[in-house]
């Protein structure tokens, strides 16, 4: 059993998570998430954004994964908040819409 607080009040992790993509929403189409481990073992939350099609332009892509990486982080500070450990996936929201996949939604 994981006694890390984003899987015991899971509840009010999805909460803040919610608040979080809310703020996002301008440059965030939709973002999910699976709470689980990473390689090592370790607590993680796997995030899986939906950025919108003109956000995957070349001279934007950085810059756009960048900000929502970092308010991310910032606002739900994950590792000292929660005691997980953030990873990030992107898609545009055409490949989204065209080739669902598991857990994207």
């Amino acid at each position: 059993m994981d006694f890390t607080r984003a899987f015991i009040e899971r509840e009010a992790f999805e909460a803040d998570v919610r608040e979080v993509e809310r703020e996002l929403s301008g440059p965030v189409v939709h973002m999910s998430y699976d709470l689980d481990y990473d390689s090592t073992g370790d607590p993680a939350v796997h995030f899986k954004i939906v950025l919108p099609d003109e956000s995957f332009k070349r001279d934007k892509l950085l810059d756009e994964i960048q900000h929502v990486s970092y308010v991310v982080k910032q606002k739900l500070q994950p590792v000292v908040r929660w005691g997980v450990y953030p990873y990030f996936r992107f898609r545009s929201k055409s490949t989204y819409e065209s080739s669902p996949e598991p857990g994207w939604g």
